[in-house]
């Protein structure tokens, strides 16, 4: 019984919600780091990446969205690539999250902070992790770009 009920709590609260307008302000940025000033080189990559990510119009006017991913051992410079990119290209992308991965808690508390950045509705600081990270991956699913 008690589990019906918070299923039908967290579907009534996850539910399509009728607004029209975005509720977060843009452009909006997450980042975990200020940009490093001593940054040098690796342009063949941060170019490769501006390339890759570098919107695409379609036929029918609407944004391709893209993914990049960057992989390598520990300590290779990742992290500060990813960084570098962000902070020197924010001009073209309405939104910009770091997600956290370390731990599971680091990934919650870093979609909780998208969560509460975007102004979602039932967004909550402490507790509603779960919830927060539903409403972010909603909200990814539901937003669309038009160009």
């Amino acid at each position: 019984m008690n589990r019906d009920r918070q299923v039908k709590s967290l579907s009534s609260r996850h539910a399509a919600l009728p607004d029209s307008e975005e509720p977060g302000v843009f452009p909006n940025r997450i980042l975990p780091f200020q940009r490093n000033r001593t940054f040098y080189g690796r342009k063949e990559e941060l170019d490769k990446i501006l390339r890759y990510l570098r919107p695409k119009d379609q036929d029918d006017g609407v944004a391709t969205f893209r993914t990049y991913t960057i992989y390598g051992r520990r300590g290779v410079g990742k992290t500060e690539i990813a960084l570098q990119f962000a902070h020197v290209n924010p001009g073209g992308y309405d939104a910009i999250f770091w997600i956290q991965c370390e731990t599971s808690v680091s990934i919650r508390q870093s979609f909780t902070d998208v969560a509460l950045s975007l102004n979602l509705p039932g967004a909550a600081r402490e507790g509603k992790h779960e919830e927060n990270l539903l409403q972010v991956l909603k909200w990814l699913k539901l937003t669309s770009k038009s160009v």
